[in-house]
């Protein structure tokens, strides 16, 4: 009976043995339980908020013309200005500007009259009317302006050192006030410089020779 009992033992010993061997191979390939360590945060310095500096371009030597024209120009933004800056500093913006017509009278009456005889040049019989739609344009331009605060600050500006300048000094600045006055009026080509490119290519074209006809590409 003993001897049967043993054999029986050791026959499910065997047996036993079978299945815990590949349970012990699967527990040996189970999750591994070391933890890493965690990946240090580095922290970037943050760059300094500089401010934006918008330095302006230089002025043109020219912005239409003639500088007759730029000065023209130049008194038809002022003129604007007095009647559109409607500020506590509008009684300071007019007497500068009846000043400087008064300083400068010779000096404008040149400059219109130059303004005059270039569209008497170039526009024939119909030169009034061409004269009056740009000045039209012009006087349009400056009024529509959507910086007033920055258009208003700089024609007083600049009415205030046109009305102690010498006719020498206002003329040789001229272009320059009027490059100033454009920006501030955020004008789109406050240099002239599409103008002249349109003006440029108008002329090309014209200058064709009779019965030249365009390639197409």
């Amino acid at each position: 009976m003993a001897t049967r009992t043993n054999a029986a033992s050791q026959q499910i010993l065997k047996s036993c043995g079978l299945v815990l061997a590949p349970l012990m191979v699967l527990a040996g390939c189970g999750a591994s339980t070391k933890t890493e360590a965690p990946i240090a945060n580095i922290p970037s310095p943050i760059p300094s908020n500089v401010p934006l500096i918008d330095v302006a371009p230089p002025a043109p030597a020219l912005i239409g013309a003639h500088r007759g024209e730029d000065l023209w120009h130049l008194r038809s933004g002022l003129n604007v200005a007095v009647l559109l800056c409607q500020g506590p500093d509008n009684n300071a913006m007019v007497a500068s500007y009846n000043k400087m017509l008064g300083t400068h009278k010779g000096l404008l009456s040149e400059a219109a009259q130059i303004e005059v005889n270039l569209y008497k040049a170039k526009g024939g019989k119909k030169w009034q009317d061409a004269y009056d739609d740009h000045m039209t344009k012009v006087y349009n331009a400056y009024s529509g302006t959507l910086t007033r605060d920055n258009f208003c600050g700089r024609s007083k500006t600049i009415l205030t050192e046109a009305e102690s300048a010498t006719p020498i000094a206002f003329n040789d600045r001229a272009t320059t006030m009027l490059y100033e006055l454009n920006r501030a009026a955020g004008l789109p080509d406050p240099d002239g410089a599409l103008a002249r490119r349109s003006l440029t290519a108008t002329q090309t074209v014209d200058a064709r020779p009779a019965g030249t006809v365009a390639t197409q590409r």
